[in-house]
């Protein structure tokens, strides 16, 4: 459950209202945006030019050893081959140059060629030759090649907990670039777009293709993804594996039944919340988000229903310190806030869905909303506060987002190593780029309740002449 805090805090303008331990967070980051990628960018190259002088070092060795490690080098040279091709591939297809940085496509199949001429000794030779190949034919510091025993740390953040990930009909050609059987295509369903290999997914025999139909049971008829994959998931706080039966179709139309077994998990919550009364009498429920974890909708819904129960007539949503986390979260969230089917966010990208995602027909609150946010607030806050913003349901107090908004995508390969590349960028739902630029707040303190009004007031106008323009144009 959330840590709901009912102390009273000082009566400041809520933009100054500082969480216990945020003040020792914010001391943790005083890196700007553009700072922050030029030391990635610094630091992948200074590792290329590491690996570069290792490896020739490392040569110089196994020369005099050749004959020995023959048959080694044989075997090595026909993984390393594999490896650098399944790399090139990837990137030459599914890359986006997100920032127009130069990505060019000769330059790409030039350095595979260099890769492949060489003769490698064993993996770690290998995975320098992969990171160099990035380092020179991919000007993105958010690129990255990430060998076995890092690439096992990080399927803790896998959603379902047994190595699924799930789409709609359309993510999966979007994200994949296969086409699913003809007679079961269409838009919506839930369909593994992949899985991690060794994961309990993989050992049951679910495949790449495959639609989910049913979670122990019950049905998924006009159940999302995301919804579908926390179902997997159960319960945050849970101290012993258990097992999930799982209804799937295979390729070939032949149903399935299989059996996964859930891990034990603990997910800290994200969430804290507290009520003020104000001296003019406003209840105001403050909701501190700290990232985007699998327990960010229910902890943030679970806040919301509290306070409103306890009599708040207004809301203030912290997002202060919030570098992101899992997307789908954010966009879940966004959704307890907003209505009418409007768009939550757009992309420009080669692997995400074309239809932007968006609302439900009916929000989980109505109150009046503030949005807190600064300078690190990053990548899925800022999506959340950008449609919140744009659409008119919030206003944003505080200083200019960090600009973070590039969509990556992790694709695991044959050695079940890693490699994360942008394959595209996020925007408004005005159509503001995110990326390196990040969203202004509407004022920097809290603003009155009058100029409040007359803000979103003047927010809403914007927008219907917009889309009198935009059908006008049409």
């Amino acid at each position: 459950q959330p840590q709901h805090r009912q102390q009273q805090f000082p009566q400041v303008p809520v933009a100054q209202v500082v969480f216990p331990a945020q003040q020792q967070q914010q001391q943790l980051f005083s890196v700007s945006s553009q700072m922050e990628d030029g030391m990635l960018e610094a630091l992948r190259q200074f590792e290329a030019r590491l690996d570069r002088a290792f490896g020739a070092v490392s040569s110089s060795i196994h020369t005099a050893d050749a004959a020995q490690a023959r048959s080694e080098q044989a075997a090595a040279d026909a993984s390393a081959q594999a490896l650098i091709k399944e790399v090139w591939e990837v990137v030459d297809i599914s890359y986006m140059d997100a920032r127009n940085s130069g990505f060019d496509h000769a330059k790409w199949a030039k350095l595979r060629d260099q890769a492949l001429a060489k003769t490698y000794y064993d993996q770690a030779s290998v995975y320098r030759a992969v990171r160099n190949m990035l380092a020179q034919g991919v000007s993105d510091p958010y690129c990255r090649f990430i060998p076995p025993d890092e690439f096992a740390s990080m399927k803790k953040y896998d959603v379902t907990g047994v190595g699924l990930n799930l789409g709609t009909a359309e993510e999966f050609t979007k994200k994949t670039g296969r086409e699913l059987p003809r007679p079961l295509a269409g838009n919506g369903g839930v369909w593994v777009v992949g899985l991690s290999k060794g994961s309990e997914a993989d050992r049951a025999g679910i495949e790449q293709g495959d639609e989910l139909l049913k979670v122990s049971g019950a049905e998924l008829s006009g159940v999302t993804p995301f919804q579908a994959a926390t179902l997997i998931a159960g319960p945050d706080d849970s101290s012993s594996s258990v097992p999930v039966s799982l209804a799937v179709r295979k390729a070939n139309g032949q149903l399935q039944d299989v059996t996964v077994q859930r891990p034990a998990r603990y997910l800290p919550s994200p969430v804290s919340s507290l009520l003020q009364q104000r001296p003019d009498g406003r209840q105001v429920g403050f909701i501190r988000l700290t990232s985007f974890n699998a327990r960010a909708l229910r902890d943030v819904s679970a806040a919301l229903d509290e306070l409103q129960q306890k009599g708040a007539t207004e809301l203030v949503l912290d997002l202060r310190d919030n570098r992101g986390g899992l997307v789908s979260e954010g966009l879940e969230v966004a959704r307890l806030f907003l209505s009418d089917r409007v768009p939550i966010v757009l992309t420009r990208s080669k692997a995400m869905a074309a239809d932007p995602p968006k609302a439900g027909e009916t929000a989980s609150t109505r109150l009046p909303l503030t949005v807190l946010v600064n300078e690190h607030t990053a990548s899925a806050s800022e999506i959340l506060a950008g449609a919140l913003k744009d659409n008119c349901r919030g206003l944003l107090v505080g200083t200019r987002t960090y600009g973070k908004g590039l969509i990556q995508s992790v694709y695991e390969l044959s050695d079940s190593s890693g490699l994360v590349i942008t394959v595209g960028k996020y925007l408004t739902p005005r159509g503001v780029d995110i990326d390196r630029f990040g969203i202004a707040p509407d004022f920097s303190s809290q603003p009155a309740p009058t100029q409040a009004a007359e803000a979103l007031n003047a927010c809403r106008l914007s927008a219907g002449l917009q889309q009198a323009g935009a059908s006008a144009v049409s």
